[in-house]
């Protein structure tokens, strides 16, 4: 299959190492609207270049486009690609707001083409393992999520939209997200106009409570996640080898204690049984992709992933609101 990458950054270069050991794709095209982007592309791939989006957007031997631009672009972009024809994989977030995302989906279904938004953490082995083993946790009681780091700060989005939702996507698709209250405390840095730090507080309608803090400030990468549970708990870092800590220790509720007993759970809990199951060995954005492929090849819109987009994007807009 043809496709052109649309934006040949940080994330359009793994995109297109991705694409380019894939057998079923051929890379067609990239393009950026910074030349000497283009000029770096040209040292790893053998490519066609055009003059313009325009240009790339008429050739039908294109099938798909993968669309790795700043946030405030893509629903532009996706819309005028949909409307070519073209079958499109979007960078996260797919828009900036829920309006447009309800008309990208509907116009991708109304022209019959896949349009796949990358969330690409839901495709990694480590989420994967967590979304068939946490019926094993029990009752969820909270989840709280740190993401910060001394990162490059954004001019289309702010920490929410460009952190924030990475754990909104894995708690959606853990235990799906539906907001009963929220605030948000945000910060800017300097005269900087987008947030560079947010505390997000969260409880759902089943009760589960969330706390997500994101930042572009710290001076360490911090890539974290911890799911409390009535039966286990589990802490989730990416940036580990072992990526999964699983205790085998829940939430202990007691209406009396009295010292003896107290010590005892103490006991319990410190004895608690440390599991780090072993995961699979794949690459997260290699399976997006192939996800994006294989509907294509179905012919089938991908309407799980529809529904969680839509989910995520409200999510943002509520915290940006409160």
């Amino acid at each position: 299959m043809d496709v052109g990458i649309i934006g040949y950054g940080y994330w359009g270069i793994n995109i297109a190492k991705s694409l380019d050991k894939n057998p079923h794709f051929n890379i067609k095209t990239i393009f950026d609207a910074d030349i000497e982007r283009i000029n770096e592309a040209k040292k790893h791939y053998a490519f066609t270049p055009y003059a313009s989006f325009e240009e790339i957007l008429l050739d039908t031997n294109i099938q798909a486009l993968f669309i790795i631009t700043p946030p405030h672009t893509h629903y532009a972009l996706t819309k005028r690609a949909l409307l070519a024809g073209k079958h499109v994989f979007v960078e996260k977030p797919l828009t900036t707001n829920i309006q447009e995302a309800y008309e990208l989906y509907e116009l991708a279904e109304k022209h019959g083409r896949v349009l796949h938004c990358d969330h690409t953490f839901l495709y990694s082995p480590a989420i994967k393992w967590l979304k068939g083993h946490i019926a094993s946790f029990g009752d969820i009681v909270y989840i709280n999520s740190r993401r910060i780091n001394l990162g490059l700060f954004q001019s289309s989005v702010d920490v929410i939209w460009d952190l924030a939702i990475h754990d909104l996507s894995i708690i959606d698709y853990l235990i799906t997200l539906d907001i009963k209250k929220s605030k948000t405390f945000t910060k800017k840095y300097r005269n900087y106009p987008n947030d560079a730090l947010a505390n997000i507080n969260l409880e759902l309608h089943n009760g589960i409570v969330i706390t997500i803090n994101v930042s572009w400030l710290s001076p360490i990468k911090v890539r974290e996640m911890i799911i409390g549970g009535e039966q286990k708990t589990a802490i989730y870092d990416d940036t580990k080898r072992d990526k999964i800590t699983l205790f085998d220790t829940g939430v202990i509720i007691k209406d009396e204690f009295d010292k003896n007993s107290l010590y005892e759970k103490m006991v319990e809990y410190k004895l608690g049984k440390e599991e780090k199951p072993v995961l699979e060995n794949f690459m997260a954005l290699d399976a997006s992709i192939n996800t994006f492929l294989k509907h294509i090849q179905d012919k089938t819109p991908n309407k799980a992933q529809k529904e969680h987009v839509l989910r995520v994007i409200q999510a943002l807009e509520i915290i940006s609101k409160s």
